[in-house]
């Protein structure tokens, strides 16, 4: 019986086009078990169910790796339309994931049942900002009295529609700022996994403070540091993920082409402007931030450190270098993974649009980088893809200039 299963798996694998060394792996690590339920549809759902503390929305690279930095006790169900195919495949990809074993312990169960999943106490909303709408549409369907008293934990970074925040869009639709949870940090997903000391933000209101610790107190601390905030440092989270992956494009694009000096320059200059970027936007209609609310967030203090890692390991980094050297956005999107994310390119520039002109020009490096990614989203939408224009790349060269120019002082 269990061979005519294991039969049935295999085939079922080599059906979704998954590769034959992931089969082997999952086998070896004895997780072949934990996707039956959604491979053979005979098995007694009532026999196999179990509670679960959190269900994950959207197994991709992010997703599969948080699963790993939560204690072995803590029961875990993904939830996908495809699971099988997107966790198992979308490993291989050119993406931060690349490098990292495929491991899921006992704890961890897959579903492509919505239903199944939002009977867990934590729903981790990890998919790209601008297709949540979606996400929450059916999760209204199924749950039409209660989607509002869900908990809900947010991972993705970006906007919805035309500059909403992902917590102010969700309060939007009715749900409570006291239901809300956002986890910022540890963001290349192979670091999470090889157990290295990231830390991760956890932050809400304090009127959610006690399923905030909760939360935090799931992370096994030996692969994410929780830090606990509260209030307004929400969104400074959130805007801070936002803009750290437009300035690690173009840093490593600086990194490759003229190495490690350069490339501290920039991270200079880009923090400068990073800090500034937030205080500036703090009096855009969109949204209300103090000033002092950035010194507390996780991309506060730790810009530094984020921007370097997602230069170094992170697709963001890939994507800039490559697409600021003339690669085709369609090739490069699809090999890293990025389509959706690339979708948020108008949603940033219609919140710093908002911006004057003397504020904007403050920030010459951001004002650059979104001029550049405008262009190429524009013609990608006119003709399905698109590379560098002659006017882009003129304004790469100044950046460059402005990098290769810049002396801190105390290098004097």
């Amino acid at each position: 019986m269990e061979n005519t299963k294991l039969k049935g798996i295999y085939d079922y694998f080599r059906k979704v086009e998954i590769f034959p060394d992931r089969v082997d792996l999952a086998q070896g690590q004895g997780i072949l078990s934990s996707v039956l339920t959604v491979i053979d549809e005979g098995l007694d759902e009532v026999d196999t169910y179990r509670p679960h503390e959190i269900a994950i929305i959207g197994p991709g690279d992010f997703g599969v790796a948080l699963a790993q930095a939560f204690k072995p006790s803590i029961n875990i169900i993904f939830y996908d339309f495809e699971p099988i195919r997107n966790i198992f495949s979308r490993i291989t990809r050119l993406s931060t994931n690349r490098s990292f074993p495929l491991t899921f312990g006992d704890n961890i169960d897959f579903t492509s049942d919505l239903k199944k999943a939002l009977k867990a106490k934590y729903i981790v909303l990890c998919v790209p900002a601008n297709i949540l709408p979606s996400y929450i549409e059916k999760i209204k369907e199924i749950l039409p009295m209660s989607y509002k008293e869900k908990q809900y934990v947010l991972v993705s970074k970006g906007f919805v529609g035309k500059g909403y925040i992902p917590h102010r869009w969700l309060q939007k639709n009715g749900i409570p700022f006291e239901h809300i949870i956002w986890a910022s940090g540890g963001n290349v997903a192979k670091d999470v996994v090889s157990k290295m000391a990231l830390k991760i933000s956890v932050v809400s209101i304090n009127k959610n403070k006690k399923a905030r610790r909760e939360f935090a107190n799931f992370l096994n601390r030996e692969y994410l540091i929780p830090l606990e905030y509260s209030g307004s440092a929400l969104l400074a989270c959130e805007l801070g993920g936002i803009l750290k992956n437009y300035y690690a494009g173009f840093g490593r694009y600086i990194l490759i082409k003229h190495g490690e000096d350069a490339l501290y320059k920039y991270k200079i200059l880009a923090r400068q402007e990073f800090r500034r970027a937030v205080r500036t936007v703090s009096g855009s209609p969109m949204v209300s931030i103090r000033a002092w609310v950035i010194r507390k967030a996780s991309h506060g203090p730790a810009f530094w450190e984020d921007l370097n890692v997602t230069i170094r390991e992170g697709r963001n980094g890939f994507f800039g270098e490559r697409i600021l050297n003339d690669s085709k956005v369609k090739k490069t999107l699809d090999e890293l993974g990025l389509v959706e994310s690339f979708q948020t390119v108008f949603s940033t520039l219609s919140l710093f649009n908002r911006l004057s002109r003397f504020a904007f020009k403050r920030l010459p490096i951001l004002k650059g980088i979104l001029e550049i990614y405008e262009d190429l989203k524009i013609e990608y939408i006119d003709s399905g893809n698109a590379h560098i224009s002659e006017e882009s790349k003129l304004i790469i060269a100044s950046i460059e200039k402005k990098v290769l120019k810049y002396k801190p002082f105390w290098l004097f």
